[in-house]
């Protein structure tokens, strides 16, 4: 008896010693700085690099590689440009290499014809905690516009969704969300408000992305082991399993599962877990940049360039540069080579493991992995510009998923074995009138972008040709595309803009092969199907080869916020962040950060 109650004494000290611990160390890292944090490579305003052009069209030039670099970041996408604005806060100066002429991958906006178009980003949920993320990063705080805010729209309807010959229109409330599909499936308001209260408790179980910065490895995998078992049953099964589970009734399953097209690849491949995600995050309804998706760039660049850092595009990076099995530095294109103590890739795992890397450097279990859970989705994009704006137009801020039948997989085969006749299925959106400055800034015009899949495989006899110059076929393929997406899209649910069409171009899947470095024309990388979220994961910040990182989407989950939360975990990495105590005191990079801007509010 009283070995067992010394026992028992011994386990309650050390639950006790543990919780106080725990309560000393949270309130300390409340108190501390970035780590690694220096401030004497800040730049004054006089010391800055002074910009001919748009501060994110800098051309590479050997001479603007700043000494002393910390870090070099391949690839200016959000991922590239979050890790290196978030380093660049802690004082570190870091190099962005993007072989594109303009920075910003995704989220970079072009302009023809006197018309500008987004590229990537279409919209943006949770907006609120995405903004605290955004306003670390950007030299200014960014302004958002909310989908459905104009007289003449659907009151808040950020998402239409046409499934068949029916309607639903997605608000921004969780409440307005039930409420809308209680009011066609009256006799289904159980399995509804399961769904909604499902995607909201899987979607926020994202410890398994924290753990990936946990050092040691093996230590995200044993706590991931224990306190993961949820989120591994959810990630294990498909969204159309769940979905069934939740419901037999056919159109009931469509509905909830319409907005698989933000991930691209059918619900009943890919994981539950991504559907989770993206559904929740819109719940609140969608946002988009006021003033253009380009302006995360602008606004993300200056930061960089404070820390003494530059971001410089038109010349990309041939290979990583390997000492001893190290990183050590970058090969570009033209012959130079940049060394820095460290070397982030945010251009993709297909990018960094089959192309940057010397073969015999990759183990060939990455390559197998790569390989087996392969490529996301592809899109076909009309971009229409058009006399007059979007009010005389009338049209509406909300997007527009189009499904010609309930049934996805069935309707995707025939689309892909007969694109030319088969119902398309359709993404439809208008920047013009989800930015409150489009009308300013381009009197008289609106713009559409839309979208359809697409097959790589269609386009791939022209892979090799340059771009620009692939040939009479190749064009007469686009225009097939381009006239089914304007009389069964634009023009059907918006007759009012026949004859009004001033402007039309096709991008292929080789559209993005050239602009985003994609390998197959994916615009997701990795596909998102269960064997992406394993208990042993391999897509960590930090890679086997010491002082290479990656980041984006690859390390967390698709899409620009994905991409974004990608840039953070790696940024953490980079910076040291992930230990044991760190895991234990919930001590990160961001709260740091507001503490030092508190610290400089309270100087000044």
């Amino acid at each position: 008896m009283e070995m067992e109650l010394a026992h028992y004494g011994a386990v309650g000290a050390c639950l006790l010693l543990y919780a106080l611990i725990k309560i000393y160390l949270k309130r300390h890292h409340h108190s501390l700085l970035p780590r690694q944090y220096s401030a004497k490579k800040f730049l004054t305003d006089s010391q800055l690099p002074k910009h001919v052009g748009e501060i994110h069209r800098d051309a590479f030039k050997a001479s603007k590689v700043p000494e002393d670099i910390d870090a070099i970041v391949i690839g200016s996408g959000i991922g590239g440009l979050t890790c290196a604005g978030l380093m660049a806060r802690a004082g570190k100066r870091v190099l962005v290499l993007e072989r594109h002429y303009i920075a910003g991958g995704s989220t970079h906006a072009f302009e023809d014809h006197g018309y500008e178009f987004d590229t990537g980003l279409h919209y943006i949920g949770n907006i609120e905690k995405r903004k605290k993320y955004f306003n670390l990063v950007t030299d200014t705080p960014l302004e958002w516009d909310e989908m459905g805010r104009h007289p003449w729209d659907k009151s808040r309807v950020y998402d239409e969704v046409l499934v068949g010959d029916k309607s639903y229109d997605l608000r921004g409330s969780k409440e307005e969300y039930i409420q809308e599909l209680v009011k066609h499936f009256p006799e289904e308001r159980t399995a509804i408000e399961k769904w909604v209260e499902l995607c909201a408790e899987v979607s926020k179980k994202d410890f398994f992305f924290d753990l990936k910065i946990a050092r040691p490895a093996w230590l995200s995998r044993l706590v991931n082991h224990f306190a993961g078992k949820k989120f591994f049953e959810y990630t294990r099964k498909t969204a159309l399993e769940v979905a069934q589970e939740v419901t037999s009734n056919l159109d009931l399953q469509a509905v909830l599962l319409a907005q698989f097209g933000d991930y691209g690849q059918l619900p009943s491949t890919e994981s539950f877990f991504i559907h989770a995600s993206v559904q929740n995050h819109y719940m609140n309804g969608g946002w988009y940049p006021r003033g253009g998706s380009t302006i995360i760039a602008k606004g993300m660049i200056p930061v960089i360039e404070r820390a003494g850092g530059r971001v410089l595009v038109r010349k990309g990076v041939e290979s990583i540069l390997l000492d001893h099995g190290k990183a050590v530095g970058v090969s570009m294109e033209s012959g130079e080579e940049i060394y820095a103590p460290m070397v982030i890739s945010a251009c993709g795992v297909f990018n960094t493991y089959k192309k940057l890397l010397p073969k015999e450097s990759v183990p060939r279990s990455v390559i197998e992995k790569i390989e087996r859970i392969g490529h996301s989705c592809s899109f076909i994009y009309l971009f229409v510009g058009m006399k007059g704006t979007a009010e005389e137009l009338g049209l509406r801020s909300s997007n527009i998923w189009r499904w010609p039948e309930r049934d996805y997989d069935a309707m995707l085969e025939k689309f892909y074995k007969d694109p030319e006749h088969a119902p398309i299925p359709m993404f439809m959106g208008f920047p013009c009138a989800k930015d409150s400055t489009y009308a300013e800034r381009f009197p008289g015009r609106a713009n559409s972008v839309i979208m359809t899949m697409s097959k790589f495989e269609w386009w791939e006899e022209w892979e090799n040709c340059k771009q620009g110059k692939r040939g009479a076929e190749y064009e007469a393929k686009k225009k097939i595309f381009e006239d089914r997406i304007l009389e069964e899209g634009l023009y059907k649910y918006y007759p009012q803009c026949r004859g009004r069409v001033d402007f039309t171009e096709v991008g292929s899947s080789l559209t993005f092969n050239h602009y985003i470095g994609s390998e197959r024309g994916e615009v997701y990388g990795l596909e998102s199907h269960p064997e992406r979220f394993e208990e042993d994961d391999w897509l960590r910040p930090q890679t086997k080869i010491p002082n290479l990182f990656l980041t984006g989407q690859d390390v967390t989950t698709l899409g620009v916020t994905g991409a974004m939360m990608g840039g953070i975990l790696t940024a953490h990495s980079a910076l040291g962040y992930g230990s044991v105590v760190d895991i234990m005191s919930g001590r990160n990079l961001v709260e740091d950060i507001w503490h030092l801007d508190a610290l400089k509010k309270k100087a000044d």
